[in-house]
């Protein structure tokens, strides 16, 4: 189950000091194109809004920039200070402590909103999904960028990557090994994709669909606010 939101802000101001290495290394470089596919779709859109939940060191927000031209307010938004802090020093300032479930925005405000490798940790998911709904405008999206487990031959090895490899390289570059034993859990635990539609639907979100990428190791989740 989801752990408690300063339980998640504790453990992620402990690994922001090597959270942007032991992410691009042990993903083996994945996550900038995970990342960028994500930011692609935004563009598609076109938004003018665009709110970052679960920002972190702001890496999706800095994707979604170089790929949105058409985005002139931004926000991201984190429970913890130190990753907020990692965030501010590559260039985001309008990034803020909050959670995801107790938004500090008025409702129908973002055209868009995004969530990279976030959902998982949240403790009350459909909570912070209605809250998204409400501060996302009619017709606005929302899309979560999110690990998922995959199937066939390669469960098996990336079950293993996961569970006693990644954990113990994080423990010997300084990294605290919980937080990494953390990390695998959470994926494990993680709804399959059909659950997540339906906790979208919960929320108010329709239409809804997933594009699973990297042979399932992650998924987007799309839902729209309806107009």
């Amino acid at each position: 189950m989801p752990q408690p939101d300063n339980f998640i802000g504790k453990l992620f101001d402990k690994v922001a000091f090597k959270y942007d290495f032991l992410n691009h290394w042990l993903s083996l470089g994945f996550d900038f194109w995970w990342r960028k596919k994500l930011a692609l779709k935004v563009a598609e859109l076109k938004p003018f809004t665009l709110l970052d939940v679960a920002t972190g060191s702001g890496d999706m927000l800095i994707a979604a920039l170089r790929c949105c031209s058409s985005i002139h307010t931004y926000y991201g938004v984190d429970i913890s200070e130190e990753m907020l802090t990692l965030a501010k020093k590559k260039g985001l300032h309008n990034v803020l402590a909050a959670e995801a479930s107790d938004l500090p925005f008025a409702s129908s405000t973002f055209d868009t909103t995004t969530i990279a490798f976030g959902l998982r940790n949240f403790q009350c998911r459909l909570g912070a999904l209605k809250e998204i709904f409400r501060v996302l405008r009619p017709g606005g999206t929302l899309f979560v960028l999110e690990f998922s487990m995959p199937k066939g031959v390669i469960k098996p090895f990336y079950l293993f990557y996961l569970v006693k490899v990644i954990p113990r390289i994080a423990a010997l570059v300084g990294a605290p090994k919980e937080a990494y034993d953390y990390l695998a859990q959470s994926i494990l635990e993680f709804p399959p994709t059909e659950a997540v539609m339906d906790l979208f639907k919960l929320a108010g979100f329709y239409p809804c669909g997933s594009i699973p990428m990297t042979l399932g190791i992650v998924t987007i989740y799309w839902g729209k606010k309806p107009s």
